[in-house]
């Protein structure tokens, strides 16, 4: 029997989402407030599709700028843009228009808190809602992390893992704080090497030390796939939370000033001939603010700062109750961050890295 789930939000990771579930055999109800955003999505979904060389059933996608058509389905995912108040606005529509239905609420927010987004909704829907938090690019990455709200209820949390399951994803529980898991782990990554290149330090070569280390994607390539709005909006939310230790980047500000948003604008710390598909060539965007001189920095350095941050965040979300044990930082790093599996994960390469700390 086919099964169905309601999408809200069409940019990247919804048409993302969608094509993973279309790929699985689900039906998709494909919801976004703005007309020119739903014009596109069936092109961006199909492309995401021909990717993965999948058949493209357009009649199992249906889009609708109609919010009661999502109570059609048992299961709606919110995938839209990273800020608190406009997720809260989108739940208050859905509560107002659901007419006694009760879905599961499932957020691919990254990084704010869940009981936090909880507090617009009803003790009802509280109780429906987590975090389901899909990474980049969802095709590739096999891992969402679930996130239990204060008063998100067991059966809620079964759901969860039991949709994951038949969209073939593994899971991986966590705490609820801001980034979760995984973006507390990511984000020491993504500042270093926003740093590196503030003092200086060529983008190319930040980048082909890190996919030499083994990362799937380097820094500015993963920022540029994200979209640099997303990881601005995030980065702030992580900033509020631990602002010792999170970098405000001048240069990331002005990069989203200037509407350079990565591969959805064509052009971000690098460019883009196609906007639509995570493949293909990339160069260096010339255009990018010109920095103070390089120092001299080794290139054994540079790894350090990238990942020693990495690892001794892994460490705080076992301290914080994050996560029950290190494996858990092990096995996200690799499947949702694309850390290199040979190295077994942040937390076992820097348990043997001479220059972590000890724990």
């Amino acid at each position: 029997m086919q099964s169905s789930v309601a999408i809200l939000g069409a940019g990247l990771m919804g048409t993302s989402i969608a094509a993973a579930h279309l790929r699985c055999g689900f039906s998709v109800l494909l919801y976004d407030s703005v007309d020119s955003v739903l014009e596109t999505a069936s092109q961006r979904v199909a492309e995401e599709l021909r990717i993965q060389n999948e058949l493209f059933r357009e009649s199992y996608l249906k889009l609708n700028r109609n919010i009661e058509a999502v109570f059609s389905c048992p299961i709606i995912i919110e995938t839209i843009t990273e800020k608190f108040k406009a997720k809260q606005k989108l739940y208050r529509l859905l509560q107002d228009t659901a007419n006694g239905q009760k879905p599961y609420l499932f957020s691919n927010t990254s990084t704010i808190s869940i009981s936090r987004l909880a507090e617009g909704l009803e003790p009802d829907w509280r109780q429906r809602f987590c975090g389901f938090h899909f990474f980049h690019p969802v095709r590739q990455r096999s891992l969402i992390e679930i996130i239990a709200g204060a008063e998100t209820v067991s059966e809620t949390v079964l759901q969860a893992r039991e949709h994951a399951r038949r969209i073939e994803k593994q899971t991986i529980t966590v705490g609820d704080c801001p980034g979760f898991l995984v973006n507390r782990i990511l984000n020491p990554y993504l500042d270093s090497a926003l740093k590196l290149l503030e003092e200086g330090i060529d983008l190319e070569r930040i980048e082909n030390l890190a996919t030499e280390f083994g990362m799937k994607m380097g820094p500015f390539r993963i920022m540029d796939e994200i979209g640099l709005d997303v990881v601005f909006h995030a980065g702030w939310v992580l900033f509020k939370a631990f602002p010792d230790r999170v970098h405000n980047s001048p240069l990331l500000l002005k990069l989203v000033e200037l509407g350079w948003l990565g591969r959805k604008t064509g052009c971000g710390f690098m460019l883009y001939p196609n906007t639509v598909s995570w493949d293909g060539v990339s160069v260096t965007n010339p255009e990018l603010p010109v920095m103070i001189s390089g120092s001299n920095i080794s290139d054994d350095e540079i790894i350090q700062r990238l990942f020693v941050p990495m690892y001794e965040e892994a460490v705080r979300c076992r301290e914080d109750g994050v996560i029950n044990d290190f494996a858990d930082a092990d096995f996200a790093s690799v499947h949702a961050l694309g850390f290199p599996s040979e190295k077994e994960g942040i937390v076992s390469w820097g348990t043997k890295n001479s220059q972590c700390p000890k724990r």
